[in-house]
């Protein structure tokens, strides 16, 4: 699996602890499954607490174990996939944000149309010392998809400052523009 690099992401990286912290939340998932699956099984086939020592049950907690085993497994090299083409770039007209290995989503936003930009953590990437960066605009699909998610502070911190200094010139040279083209008509 080759990385999708781009200029702006080399400068500032993914962590590879977001593979890591996707795989525990993945795993927090399957656990909570697992148990599930085993308390129904010993109400049903068992027939109470005094019966896990049969062979059956104890035949049907391995099968379980190998299969959430399994599951992890296939997490975490979904994650792996997911994280070599996460691609972003700020571009020149443009930032371009790409995820996805199955079904591939791609979110180019315009540097005149960003109105917002944040860092925030959820309590794993609290725990992982991850940060994401969210880029929001008028549109709808912009607060879920348009954000960068499992960089480090140092990252978050840069990401957000260029794309402010970004925004900030576009909007300056908007506005020059504007009052150029409206001194003109004017005079007209």
């Amino acid at each position: 699996m080759e990385i999708a690099w781009s200029k702006t992401r080399k400068a500032f990286p993914l962590s590879t602890k977001k593979i890591i912290k996707k795989t525990v939340s993945s795993l927090f998932a399957f656990v909570m499954l697992y148990f599930a699956i085993l308390i129904i099984a010993t109400i049903l086939f068992v027939g109470g607490v005094q019966n896990f020592k049969t062979p059956a049950f104890s035949f049907f907690t391995i099968v379980m174990t190998l299969l959430m085993l399994l599951a992890v497994f296939i997490s975490y090299m979904y994650q792996k996939w997911y994280f070599s083409v996460y691609f972003y770039d700020l571009g020149n007209d443009y930032i371009c944000i790409r995820k996805g290995p199955i079904t591939p989503q791609e979110i180019n936003i315009p540097y005149e149309r960003i109105q917002d930009i944040y860092i925030d953590q959820d309590l794993l990437d609290r725990f992982f010392g991850l940060y994401d960066v969210h880029l929001s605009s008028a549109t709808i699909s912009s607060g879920i998809e348009a954000h960068i998610d499992g960089v480090e502070k140092e990252a978050a911190d840069g990401l957000r400052v260029i794309l402010l200094r970004t925004v900030q010139e576009r909007i300056s040279k908007h506005k020059g523009k504007d009052i150029i083209s409206g001194n003109s008509q004017g005079q007209s």
